[in-house]
């Protein structure tokens, strides 16, 4: 299996300098908006297909990294200069037409002696105008017309597309602009499809005949010198091809089925597609239309290296957690570590919040509706902050379910409390706090007296007087809980938990909060 081991990003957009190890076969990216993730992917492009080689040297002010850019006009000198490196390691059989090509020694002194297959790509200033351009440098001025990109493989030969070590193929679902999107598309996948011998012989026929189709229309000539005639460099068979499904081309099947038809073409021909990204391939997508995607990709995707961005909660968890990496703060963070019991957890369960955790700053997991929904108030109330200000998730997740969490928050060093019900039970009790004892960065609170069982019973025991008058109860109705009657009010809370929790809530009361959520409030904010 040929695929990319590795890549290595300097100075390129968002990113100043990271090293992203993938997976052979599946790899999703998460992280915020401009976290990096789609900088990756085109990092990729940028590599293998010769991306900007062509383009105006007026780009390369959006590539540079800000921060680079920032440090140069703070002290400008031709030493301090922005500058792209991005390097590829590659998986390739040895035996593969081209492998040769691409093995050397590698670059960068990182020591990384064992990755030999590659291609490295430069974005620098050319030294040798350095002397005649020094005074226009040194006023904070980007030469970007004396830069050079240069794409050389790791065996010092100089790379061309023609020469691609891996077929790969690139989705976007992010796009509004469908046309460019599916010319794209039809190009890639035309050149996966087709050796170099077979696309020539097509371009060729399809040159030929074109010619003789308009010899045959037989217009009279312009004139004694001059005729009409095709340029052919103006109509390129690569440039007008469409992929028709039941004489429909892709491009009028409308934005919601189109990442859909184009996963499965792509997984069509798996065996000719060494390495697939997708960028949000969940854009536009239903739920049962993005359910159909994830089983293409789960089962016709095996044969490829697939790297997929992503905000769905629904993907990350569907493709297994531990093929995440987790884009944050100038590094990726991969969730291999996480143990396959929990990845198998978050696979099934539904309705999850696998990456609500994972993109919080800081959480709290709580059991249920109840918390969820005075939680915020109380927060505001203890912080004087909403929990939009300190970007504070409040997740619930159901009963012991949260422990799978705490995996996942161990895995990435993700600040957690957890305000949870003893359940009247001493040894749960005397293991959240073992718990405690240590973990520095996740915390388990709950009532310390078996006594304050749940949730309601806390809440009723610290603001009976005020719920006594707020709650409105039915004189000769019995408000039994699991058979036992525990007085009308905490009665009614106990079987309207969500009910009773928004009345309060709309209420405008200050309620005394009880101890243990107030110190897990508290202590997540230490």
């Amino acid at each position: 299996m040929n695929y990319i081991k590795s890549i290595h990003i300097e100075g390129f957009k968002k990113i100043k300098s990271v090293d992203v190890s993938l997976n052979p076969h599946m790899n999703i990216l998460v992280g915020e908006n401009e976290a990096g993730k789609s900088t990756i992917l085109e990092a990729i492009k940028v590599v293998l297909n010769q991306q900007y080689r062509n383009a105006d040297k007026a780009v390369l002010s959006d590539l540079f990294n800000a921060e680079n850019v920032a440090a140069f006009k703070a002290n400008p000198s031709v030493k301090t200069l922005p500058k792209i490196v991005i390097e590829l390691f590659l998986e390739l059989e040895a035996n593969k037409k081209n492998a040769p090509y691409f093995h050397g020694e590698v670059y960068g002194g990182r020591g990384l002696k064992d990755e030999k297959y590659g291609i490295r790509f430069e974005c620098t200033f050319d030294a040798e105008f350095d002397s005649e351009l020094e005074s226009f440098i040194s006023e904070g001025n980007l030469p970007l017309e004396y830069y050079s990109l240069t794409w050389t493989t790791f065996a010092k030969n100089p790379y061309r597309t023609i020469k691609r070590p891996l077929n790969f193929l690139f989705i976007d679902a992010t796009t509004n602009a469908i046309v460019p999107s599916f010319n794209y598309y039809n190009k890639s996948l035309f050149n996966s499809k087709y050796d170099n011998g077979t696309q020539a012989r097509a371009k060729n026929e399809f040159r030929a005949k074109l010619e003789g189709a308009f010899d045959s229309v037989a217009l009279d000539p312009i004139d004694e010198n001059r005729k009409f005639g095709i340029d052919s460099k103006k109509v390129q068979l690569e440039n007008i091809i469409s992929v028709f499904e039941d004489s429909i081309p892709l491009e009028n099947r409308g934005s919601g089925m189109e990442s859909l038809i184009k996963t499965q073409i792509a997984f069509d021909k798996a065996s000719a597609l060494d390495v697939v990204l997708m960028e949000e391939p969940e854009n536009h997508l239903c739920f049962t239309t993005m359910r159909k995607m994830l089983h293409e990709i789960s089962v016709n995707g095996k044969g490829s290296q697939i790297i997929i961005t992503t905000h769905s909660n629904m993907i990350a968890c569907t493709l297994n957690l531990s093929n995440v990496l987790w884009v944050a703060e100038g590094c990726t963070k991969s969730l291999g570590d996480v143990p396959s019991d929990v990845a198998a957890f978050f696979t099934k369960a539904d309705n999850n919040a696998f990456l609500q955790l994972l993109l919080s700053k800081r959480a709290i997991l709580v059991e249920g509706a109840t918390e969820f929904i005075l939680l915020p108030k109380l927060y505001e109330q203890i912080t004087g902050r909403t929990i939009e200000d300190d970007e504070v998730a409040i997740i619930p997740c159901g009963g012991v379910s949260y422990k799978r969490y705490l995996e996942i928050a161990e895995c990435t060093d993700k600040k957690v409390s957890v305000i949870t019900d003893n359940d009247g039970n001493s040894d749960g009790i005397s293991e959240a706090n073992k718990y405690n004892s240590s973990h520095d960065r996740q915390h388990v609170f709950m009532d310390q007296a078996i006594e304050g069982w749940t949730w309601e019973v806390c809440f009723y025991r610290e603001n009976k007087k005020t719920l006594d008058k707020l709650i409105e109860v039915t004189p000769e109705a019995k408000y039994l809980f699991h058979k036992k009657d525990y007085g009308p009010v905490l009665g009614k809370m106990l079987n309207n938990k969500a009910d009773v929790a928004y009345q309060m809530l709309i209420s405008g009361i200050e309620f005394t909060v009880p101890q243990h959520v107030k110190d897990a409030i508290t202590w997540l904010n230490k």
